[in-house]
């Protein structure tokens, strides 16, 4: 028995845990894991196609400000492109220079970088974005813009020392003001640029404790590299300046600078441009995006002064995704959140299908093993029937046969019970049930079998218990009891019930439970150690019944020995 025991068990592990389960589990975390995967690749597909219309409009929007600015600065100075062209200051080539420059550096960010180039009439380059340093210098006539490409007289590493200076004067800071100033000087001869220097500032008294870093910390002079001090000619002609790096005063910082200078697209135009590129767009992952227009700086709109090629490198699928960095972290608690909660449900699933089998398989191995024995008894007094008996013996035999088959009949009808409680859509009816009433009509049925075992019986009800639930049922279940109470009680014994508001307790004076029984007294078919002789009558199946009544309607039933014998509480 104990090995068949360990057999079904080990059954039972290998339908729930085995080879099957665990591929549904696999399969189910698998499934939402690809659900989740290919959700956030479409929702970050989407997003990115909508950075590509965002990149355009900047774009776009870079043109219309270059084309605004040029126009009014050249209206304003009343100066034309042919003009500019021989004066000595070249002026419009400068403010082109600025332009380019500054429409770089304001609408460069970390996921896109812009560059831009003007071409003149010929398809010549003329000025493009580039790291510049802008001054108002004074001359005989008065103040003018001069801008330097710094490329051309700073070499890689002043670049990159510049380029710090002019990153931290982005920075927040505690005060307001700028912390670096940056002059610059023109050359005695021509608009060449001679001196650089760079002033550490302070614009509180709280900054006194900086004091070793107020004054000069760089400084450059066009002989060749650092030095020690700026000529006393080049320090007179130091102005105020304005530096453009390209990237450098949005997110991406010194960073984002470098990568703008390492971009062949970004730096290398064409020195002759044949070809326009009106919405020019490659690749995928790293984004390349040209456009050009025509620029007019007068009123003359049949005759364009130069060609305005605004270059991009883009990174939208990284924007996409920094952007949706916490729907994939939300998306990502909510898809195993309902993984969870559908592992659960299937393995709740499979607990109650493994539940069931077993059940099953037990329920059917304890009816052919109830049903063997009446049914050998029967077929033994048939075939003792078939022999020429005396009428005494064959009244016996009749007597036995019908017996074992009203006993058999019994056993039906405790197993329809069992099925209509077992049905998953059966719910009972709500109806207030007296259990003091109840009881009294129990034990009236019962008075025959009391007397015939001058059983005493006492009911104490203090206040009187009330049951919400099917009245059929819960008979059933207190009848179950009392004829436990009844049958397994001693000659002359006694039965006490006493019922309170919220429980009612069934004592009897019968033979002890043994402990190691008292765990399996409500499993079915279970009748302990004792022996069928013919004339037992139970079959292992009332209290089961009893507690799965009472839990079906939310009651806890309790069963132990007592001094006397056995209690049995219910509430």
């Amino acid at each position: 028995m104990i090995r068949k025991k360990d057999k079904k068990a080990k059954n039972k592990r290998i339908t729930f845990h085995g080879e099957m389960g665990g591929k549904l589990r696999v399969f189910l975390i698998l499934a939402f894991a690809a659900v989740y995967i290919l959700s956030m690749l479409l929702a970050t597909w989407v997003d990115q196609l909508g950075r590509r219309n965002d990149y355009w409009e900047k774009i776009e929007k870079a043109d219309q400000e270059i084309w605004d600015d040029m126009r009014y600065k050249a209206q304003a100075e009343r100066i034309s492109a042919d003009d500019a062209a021989e004066a000595e200051d070249n002026w419009q080539i400068d403010q082109l220079y600025e332009e380019l420059s500054a429409a770089a550096l304001i609408n460069s960010t970390e996921y896109q970088m812009l560059s831009a180039a003007v071409y003149d009439m010929d398809g010549n380059l003329a000025a493009q974005s580039t790291n510049l340093l802008t001054a108002e210098i004074e001359n005989e006539y008065g103040t003018a813009a001069v801008s330097w490409p710094l490329s051309d007289y700073l070499t890689e590493k002043e670049l990159e020392t510049l380029a710090g200076y002019v990153d931290e004067n982005s920075r927040p800071h505690e005060y307001a003001g700028i912390t670096y100033e940056i002059k610059a000087a023109k050359s005695e001869e021509g608009n060449g640029l001679e001196a650089i220097s760079v002033r550490r500032l302070f614009y509180s008294t709280e900054d006194v404790k900086e004091a070793g870093n107020i004054g000069l910390v760089w400084q450059w002079q066009n002989t060749g590299g650092d030095h020690d001090g700026i000529t006393y000619a080049a320090l007179n002609r130091l102005q105020a300046a304005e530096v453009y790096f390209p990237g450098l005063r949005q997110n991406g910082g010194i960073e984002n600078w470098q990568e703008w200078m390492e971009s062949d697209y970004l730096q290398n135009y064409p020195e002759v441009y044949q070809e326009q590129a009106f919405h020019k767009e490659t690749g995928s992952i790293t984004l390349q995006m040209e456009t050009s227009s025509e620029l007019f700086l007068s009123d003359d709109y049949y005759r364009p002064e130069y060609t305005l090629v605004i270059r991009s490198v883009g990174y939208p699928w990284k924007e996409a995704v920094d952007s949706l960095k916490y729907i994939y972290l939300w998306g990502g608690i909510l898809t195993v959140l309902c993984a969870g909660l559908v592992l659960c449900v299937v393995e709740k699933t499979f607990r109650r299908r493994a539940l069931l089998e077993e059940r099953q398989r037990d329920f059917t191995n304890a009816i052919a093993h109830e049903m063997k024995t009446p049914l050998a008894v029967i077929r033994g007094f048939a075939e003792n029937l078939d022999e020429d008996v005396n009428k005494e013996k064959r009244k016996y035999y009749l007597e036995q046969i019908i017996g074992q088959t009203e006993r058999m009949d019994d056993m039906v009808k405790e197993m329809v019970y069992i099925s209509r409680l077992d049905s998953e859509k059966y719910t009972p009816a709500k109806e207030e049930i007296s259990v003091r009433a109840l009881l009294r009509g129990i034990v009236d049925a019962y008075s025959t079998q009391l007397e015939e075992k001058q059983i005493e019986l006492h009911i104490s009800c203090r206040d009187d218990f009330l049951i919400k639930g099917e009245k059929r049922f819960i008979e059933k279940a207190f009848s179950n009891l009392i004829a436990n109470a009844v049958d397994y009680n001693r000659y002359e014994g006694k039965i006490q019930i006493d019922i309170e508001k919220d429980k009612c307790v069934i004592q009897n004076t019968g033979e002890k439970i043994p402990e190691e029984d008292l765990p399996r007294v409500c499993e079915l078919f279970f009748t302990g150690s004792q022996n069928w002789d013919g004339s037992e009558k139970h079959f292992g199946i009332g209290l089961y019944l009893a507690e799965k009544i009472f839990r079906m309607h939310r009651l806890r039933m309790k069963i132990e020995n007592t001094d006397a014998g056995v209690r049995v509480t219910v509430g």
